[in-house]
């Protein structure tokens, strides 16, 4: 039997471990500590005198808490979640005919005590520290959300559409891949004859936890649901958690009972549908400049102001917790967008150590949500307005055109990168995927222009030597300018042509 029976003996036996190495607390149950996979879970499960298991239920089944370990790595911005936290797996079969309150979400993860412990890179995992000890319960509002996060991952469930989930398409509660490569798959339920889909897990996302972490955790708030200090004698849990910050889409939680959170953005900002950037911008008292012309990011101004934001939208509580990444797109007269739109650099190294499963790329795509706000030149050459959506990149398209993409970049790198100095237009050009190619993403600089000019910050980045055209003399072999992915402007038109 075990000894921590009430949320509070469990809380305060957290507590305990602060200040404590991973390999101190594995010594309880005598955890393996060998390895090179962190065993920080079964380390802090092993505090608790609970052994490693996958049970249904919580960990800790008469307290009904659930037990997890997640780490923290110290950045310029402050203390952040190092990554999403990973919950239970997903069985297609078991979840088809549950509701939410019968859920294995629910069942097992309603209360969590949390172990934050400090990740350090070249340190030895035994050696981290436990840093906080958190008894969790999900504010009001955020299980409000979560609730329909789960809801829509339910659905896909019920219609045999498992295959097609993405982590991006919730907010807070993700569906993230669990499984060392693509032939991890789960089945469905027997009665929709549908394919296997590949195993899922629940998860709280990234960005969830580090709002979480900064917020409340580790600014020592006190908040109904959420213990960060010892319980006292005959002191008990408060419930009924609910948690406000200075900048929030939605302050009253009771508006998400009757309407979900997407609805309710894209209601708010169609409430504006039609007027034209000068009228929006007239309405929200923003100035242009001497020369008469708005600032460059004037259309992620106006998208704040429409749902009645001061700051900048990806900031605001809702937005950062949910990773929902916001791009305005700009369509000209005769019909094209201004601009391919950008993703993040990669380092050449990096990728060709990656299997496309965990892939950098593959994963920007499936747990990231993205709020298309679409602006469309009229005759006058200003802009109006035209409408919004959410969007996530389709499981389809994912794992055929941008996964064939990505393998062809690889085996491009690893073969090496061909280099063709044009003495005409002064531009040394490559053979990666370029966005005449027609598929969905190309691959070139972030800057306007590629440059050679200058020693390159991402010297030796090439797994060989590069195979040079026409190499000036001045030039050298292991470098080439930052690359990045691209979507192509055509298949984001296609995208948001419901809009239009």
């Amino acid at each position: 039997m075990n000894t921590y029976t009430t949320k509070e003996q469990v809380h305060n036996r957290g507590i305990e471990a602060i200040g404590k190495s991973l390999a101190e607390i594995s010594a309880v149950m005598n955890v393996k500590t060998s390895g090179k996979k962190s065993k920080a879970g079964d380390a802090w499960e092993s505090w608790f005198g609970v052994e490693k298991n996958s049970i249904a239920g919580a960990d800790l089944a008469e307290a009904g808490v659930e037990l997890k370990a997640t780490a923290i790595i110290n950045t310029t911005k402050g203390k952040t979640a190092k990554e999403r936290l990973v919950l239970n797996i997903i069985n297609y079969i078991e979840e088809y005919d549950k509701d939410f309150a019968s859920s294995s979400f629910w069942n097992k993860n309603k209360y969590m005590e949390l172990g934050l412990y400090g990740y350090e890179k070249d340190t030895p995992w035994t050696e981290w520290t436990i840093l906080k000890s958190v008894l969790y319960s999900f504010p009001e509002k955020d299980l409000l959300i979560i609730k329909q996060d789960w809801e829509k991952i339910h659905k896909y469930i019920q219609e045999g559409r498992a295959h097609e989930l993405s982590e991006g398409m919730t907010m807070y509660l993700g569906a993230c891949t669990k499984g060392k490569n693509s032939s991890s798959t789960r089945k469905q339920h027997p009665s929709l004859n549908a394919p296997d889909a590949m195993q899922r897990a629940y998860s709280l996302k990234n960005k969830y936890m580090t709002a979480i972490v900064r917020e409340i955790i580790f600014a020592n708030k006190e908040i109904p649901g959420i213990r960060t200090t010892p319980f006292l004698d005959g002191e008990i849990l408060e419930t009924n958690p609910n948690i406000s910050t200075e900048e929030q889409i939605i302050s009253d939680p009771s508006i998400l009972k009757e309407v979900t959170f997407e609805t309710y953005i894209i209601n708010r900002l169609n409430e504006y549908k039609d007027m034209t950037v000068s009228s929006l911008a007239k309405i929200f008292k923003i100035s242009a400049k001497d020369n008469g012309k708005f600032p460059k990011s004037i259309n992620s101004m106006l998208a704040s102001r429409m749902l009645g934001i001061k700051g900048d939208l990806e900031k605001t509580e809702e937005f950062f917790k949910a990773n929902i990444e916001v791009k305005t797109i700009r369509i000209k007269k005769n019909g094209t967008i201004a601009e391919d739109m950008s993703f993040p650099t990669f380092k050449f190294k990096d990728l060709v150590k990656e299997e496309w499963v965990n892939s950098t790329l593959r994963t920007e795509f499936d747990s990231s949500k993205y709020l298309f706000v679409v602006f469309v030149e009229l005759e006058d050459g200003n802009y109006k307005y035209v409408g919004s959506k959410f969007w996530t990149m389709p499981e389809r398209d994912l794992e055929t055109v941008v996964k064939y993409a990505w393998l062809k970049t690889k085996k491009t790198l690893i073969e090496g990168v061909e280099l063709f100095y044009d003495t005409k237009k002064n531009i040394v050009k490559n053979n990666f995927l370029k966005s005449s190619d027609d598929e969905i993403i190309h691959i070139r600089p972030h800057a306007a222009k590629a440059s050679y000019i200058a020693y390159n910050p991402n010297a030796n980045q090439l797994p060989n030597t590069a195979k040079w055209i026409n190499k000036p003399k001045n030039f050298s072999d292991d470098w080439m300018t930052k690359q990045c992915f691209w979507l192509n402007k055509k298949y984001v038109k296609d995208q948001i042509k419901d809009l239009l």
